[in-house]
């Protein structure tokens, strides 16, 4: 039987600095059933040339030259519409292959039953071609063998750090990636972490082949827009997408992990926000930090049924949004207590309490429910807070007589209270801010007075 054919892509544009090697490495392979299929796309520099000559020199390399510039993204996602092959390894212009890096990963991938792809390790090279300091990565596993694809994508996932690598690094099936799923995700386009996008699609599908041996080297060198410092911190921005859209594939099945990773990805964006100090990149990482807020917000929620949406919709509207009206920390754990102040004995002022304890019972952040009113007031509120619960049985309520409310609870407790109000003496855990007074809501309730 012979052996499938691999489809060696190679995007580039104006990569005559580093395109020889490149291809080198690809035509030198020990693997023989190979196509180099190279998109040149619409360079201005002596790229062409170069092409030409290597396709003159070898009927494996194959030229495809795009009229008009496709792009960083356009240009790899149409030589992988264009790729025959079984299996498909990309290779960018200013990387370079070991020679048995194609041999060892398509055996990789035929040896391990239900693998959707396959990887090595890989090294960091400069300009010259030779390791940067500190450019080898650690192995991820001593020996060659099966990773399980879940485990691998919540590692990644959790510590927001691509372990698997570039594109350069890994091999996978052509029928296992439509090319209109590449670098986004929900629809959107992701700024930098397109090939993360793409490797954890694949091992929602499966397990990964991986050997510790150096099969790949990526190149670092300052022309490379990928280390443009404004790209780098709109890539950061990425992760909060990213993540959603990971649980939602099956990973992070551990809330404790969901929240992890979002911790992470919180604390990047605003590191990397306070470097930038202020720009577009900035407000990028405040959007991604925000993101990452409202995910940490409603995973202390109560648990529901799950709303299919991204994170950048669900964040942006109700019921999510609606959680920023009031302060994060009343989301934190509910409290045993939930205490309000009767100003006066007025019925829109009931109402508007006793319709905020409703949204406080709704929203599962507290478990007992004190209304204090003063002394004198007990008798003129008590019939009054009967009317404003006659409408639904939703919510318990005990009538306090006190004069010092801010004193009546020992253990942590919400003050409900409209906004700057002080006669909670900053001795509440957290504040719930009421609605306006002309709430109505449905529901009977009870009230005890003591």
């Amino acid at each position: 039987m012979s052996d499938p054919l691999v489809s060696i892509l190679v995007p580039t544009y104006n990569g005559e600095r580093f395109l020889r090697p490149a291809l080198r490495s690809a035509l030198e392979q020990s693997y023989r059933e190979i196509e180099v299929l190279v998109g040149d796309d619409a360079s201005t520099d002596r790229t062409a040339a170069i092409l030409a000559e290597f396709a003159a020199g070898d009927p494996r390399v194959r030229v495809i030259r795009h009229d008009t510039n496709l792009g960083g993204f356009g240009n790899p996602r149409r030589l992988l519409e264009l790729a025959r092959g079984e299996y498909v390894k990309f290779l960018l212009h200013d990387d370079v292959l070991a020679s048995n890096c194609v041999r060892e990963l398509v055996r990789g991938m035929q040896s391990t039953p239900g693998a959707t792809m396959a990887f090595s390790r890989r090294v960091l090279i400069g300009d010259d071609g030779r390791p940067l300091p500190g450019g080898q990565f650690e192995p991820l596993v001593d020996r060659p063998g099966r990773i399980d694809g879940r485990e691998l994508g919540d590692a990644v996932l959790e510590n927001c750090n691509n372990v698997i690598g570039e594109l350069t690094t890994v091999l996978f099936r052509r029928e296992d990636v439509d090319p209109a799923d590449l670098w986004q995700v929900d629809g959107r386009r992701l700024t930098v972490l397109g090939d993360l996008a793409l490797w954890l699609r694949l091992l929602a599908r499966g397990s990964a082949f991986y050997t510790p041996s150096t099969l790949s080297r990526f190149r670092l060198h300052s022309t490379q827009s990928s280390q443009d410092p404004r790209i780098l911190a709109r890539g950061l921005g990425d992760w909060p997408r990213l993540i959603d859209w990971g649980v939602r594939a099956g990973f992070l099945g551990d809330p404790q992990k969901q929240r992890r990773a979002n911790v992470t990805a919180l604390a990047m964006a605003v590191a990397r926000a306070g470097e930038l100090g202020g720009g577009p990149e900035a407000r990028a990482m405040l959007e991604a930090a925000f993101l990452a807020t409202a995910r940490l917000v409603e995973l202390n929620l109560p648990p529901t049924e799950g709303d299919p949406r991204p994170l950048t919709e669900r964040a942006h509207t109700a019921p999510l949004l609606d959680r920023f009206r009031q302060e994060l920390d009343v989301w934190a754990a509910p409290f045993p207590v939930a205490l309000a102040r009767l100003a006066a004995p007025e019925p829109g002022e009931v109402r508007a309490v006793l319709d905020g304890f409703r949204e406080v019972r709704s929203a599962g952040a507290a478990e007992r429910f004190l209304l204090a009113v003063t002394p004198p007031e007990l008798e003129a509120a008590a019939p009054l807070v009967e009317v404003a619960l006659a409408d639904g049985a939703d919510v318990d309520v005990e009538l306090v007589p006190t004069d010092e409310p801010a004193g009546l609870v020992r253990e942590a407790w919400l003050a409900v209270a409209e906004r700057g109000a002080t006669w909670h003496g900053g001795r509440a855990d957290a504040v719930w801010t009421l609605r306006s007074a002309c709430t109505d809501r449905a529901g009977t309730s009870s009230v005890t007075p003591r």
